[in-house]
């Protein structure tokens, strides 16, 4: 987030100039301007950095809340405001300031200085900030969900994934009738509310039969995978097996004879 914010800063600075910072020192050319305000900037990233190893400290000994953390942001952007103002001292920005306005006292230049700079670095911290702290959000959130399909078998949910492996849909096993495939995705038939619905997922078969590898849901078919918690017999006619749920609105669905062996020493260990 800290690398984030640099880079976003050193970039907004120099092109948006904000608060006309260009004329805080008198004849300055384009070049000096950005070794100045690159300075700035990383120098308030040193004290952005600072305050995260005092947070990191912090947060082992006390939990902080949601408003903790944002009066946190706020108070970095107001020490980060402070040093910005005595560098300006350091550096004269102050006595240019009391040379354009000669009726303006020093404190009230130190003032107008250190509001500006406020201003200026919660615009530089409030962009990247947010959007740091939203892909951080969605990577927990990502990472959460993994988690939760890791442990899907202990829970009895199964989770759905798509071709880039990410969930879904997470559903109770038992509601999965079975799949089916359609060109490059694959239609998952499972009981929603007492009715037979559909869900459209982008992956394959295959890689669908290597996700549910443990589950009673078995590929029967080159176009099918069915749950077996849901099957109540497997009918052989001349050469295949043919399927039947425990459903009369699902048709029934014939297993291939590559297939054959393994749905039916399945189906006993699902049936035992």
């Amino acid at each position: 987030m800290i690398l984030f914010t640099t880079v976003y800063s050193l970039v907004f600075i120099n092109i948006f100039r904000p608060f006309n910072s260009e004329t805080w020192i008198h004849n300055i050319n384009s070049i000096n301007y950005m070794m100045y305000s690159s300075l700035m900037v990383l120098i308030g990233m040193v004290v952005v950095s600072l305050s995260r190893v005092i947070m990191n400290l912090v947060v082992k000994k006390v939990q902080l809340t949601y408003p903790d953390y944002v009066i946190w942001l706020v108070s970095d952007a107001f020490i980060v405001s402070i040093f910005y103002t005595f560098i300006a001292y350091k550096v004269g920005f102050i006595d240019n300031f009391l040379q354009d306005n000669p009726e303006t006292t020093t404190w009230e230049a130190i003032y107008s200085i250190f509001w500006k700079s406020t201003a200026n670095t919660v615009w530089m911290l409030l962009i990247p900030y947010t959007i740091s702290l939203l892909f951080l959000d969605n990577q927990h959130l990502k990472n959460r969900i993994k988690e939760l399909g890791e442990k899907g078998s202990d829970n009895n949910i199964v989770h759905f994934k798509d071709e880039k492996g990410e969930v879904r849909l997470s559903i109770n096993i038992e509601n999965v009738l079975y799949t089916e495939a359609a060109n490059n995705y694959v239609i998952v038939k499972y009981i929603n509310n007492d009715r037979i619905v559909d869900f459209l997922l982008r992956t394959n078969l295959k890689k669908l039969t290597d996700d549910m590898r443990d589950t009673p849901i078995q590929r029967c078919h080159r176009s099918f995978m069915i749950n077996l918690l849901h099957v109540t017999s497997l009918k052989k006619d001349l050469t295949d097996f043919i399927i039947q749920f425990d459903t009369t609105s699902i048709k029934d669905i014939t297993v291939s004879k590559t297939y054959q062996d393994a749905i039916m020493e399945a189906f006993m260990k699902y049936h035992k």
